[in-house]
């Protein structure tokens, strides 16, 4: 595959990663427990948050065999890394305190900006 595949790839699992954990901080609150319709929103939003951190994943790390960027990993990666991680726990952390999940509404554009920081100016 090109290149281009994987960037492509990438950037459309990070627009339904951003994507399904607005919809998650934003459903989490109002959700009711036990209720079938909310419980089915949750699991949809869920599978495409998982569908969504496999394609970032595999985009990301198809991109960097395609670069030559297996051998070392420099910091704008590793960073990407950690950032990946959080979005990753996110989608939990705002199901055990869905309370505090509109505040992810917030929190979700900084960490995408700080991926993006590390992307455009690559330090390290």
């Amino acid at each position: 595959m090109s290149p281009e595949f994987y960037k492509v790839l990438h950037v459309f699992g990070v627009a339904l990663l951003f994507c399904s954990l607005g919809g998650i901080a934003l459903h989490a609150p109002h959700a009711k427990r036990g209720d079938a319709a909310a419980t089915s929103a949750r699991k949809r939003l869920a599978a495409a948050h998982g569908i969504a951190m496999l394609l970032v994943l595999v985009g990301g790390f198809g991109l960097m065999a395609k670069l030559g960027l297996m051998s070392t990993w420099p910091l704008w990666i590793i960073i990407k890394l950690v950032v990946w991680v959080v979005l990753g726990g996110a989608s939990a952390f705002v199901a055990r305190k869905p309370e505090v999940g509109a505040g992810w509404v917030f929190v979700l554009p900084l960490l995408g900006t700080i991926a993006l920081w590390a992307v455009f100016y690559k330090p390290g």
